[in-house]
């Protein structure tokens, strides 16, 4: 019993297409996502969309050689979604993400960067994706808090990857 709640809050997450294998607790869930009251717009494109990851960066020349110099990296969620599973559909909260606009892509293009380069990668309605999180019940209706979003390895090469920025290790000196 108790080694059971240590792996459920501990562990890893299960991951599950069920929605008759929910259970409260730590959980990988494998679906389809759609659209909610609300969507975002991505600034590159002009897609609307669930979420989006956009980055921009320019480079420049330090001690000899040429490094890219990160101006912005935005994350962005709509403020609530639904992922679709086999027999249910589950409520997603994302994390709070600050509002990035193609007004403020422009801003960053009229700034003059030598170099400047921008990406986004886009989470589009009807997408199958791998999403991490915690799942607890609110009333009727089972809710994922959200950590963690992956596309699908098959929508991957359709689509392009969705992947977060990883957290880059200063050298030590």
């Amino acid at each position: 019993m108790v080694l059971e709640l240590l792996k459920r809050w501990f562990g890893g997450g299960k991951e599950l297409v069920s929605y008759d294998e929910l259970r409260p607790g730590k959980a990988v869930l494998r679906g389809t996502v759609k659209a909610g009251e609300e969507q975002v717009r991505s600034p590159l494109k002009g897609l609307s969309c669930v979420a989006y990851y956009y980055r921009a960066w320019y480079k420049a020349q330090a001690r000899g050689k040429w490094v890219e110099r990160v101006v912005k990296d935005a994350e962005v969620y709509a403020p609530s979604f639904v992922l679709a599973l086999e027999g249910g559909e589950v409520r997603v909260q994302p994390p709070r993400s600050a509002p990035f606009d193609p007004q403020e892509h422009r801003q960053l293009l009229a700034r003059g960067f030598a170099g400047f380069q921008a990406t986004e990668q886009v989470i589009r309605p009807g997408t199958k994706v791998k999403l991490t999180g915690n799942v607890h019940r609110d009333g009727e209706q089972w809710v994922l808090r959200l950590r963690r979003i992956d596309l699908i390895p098959e929508e991957e090469q359709a689509a392009g990857p969705y992947k977060r920025p990883e957290r880059r290790r200063r050298r030590k000196r």
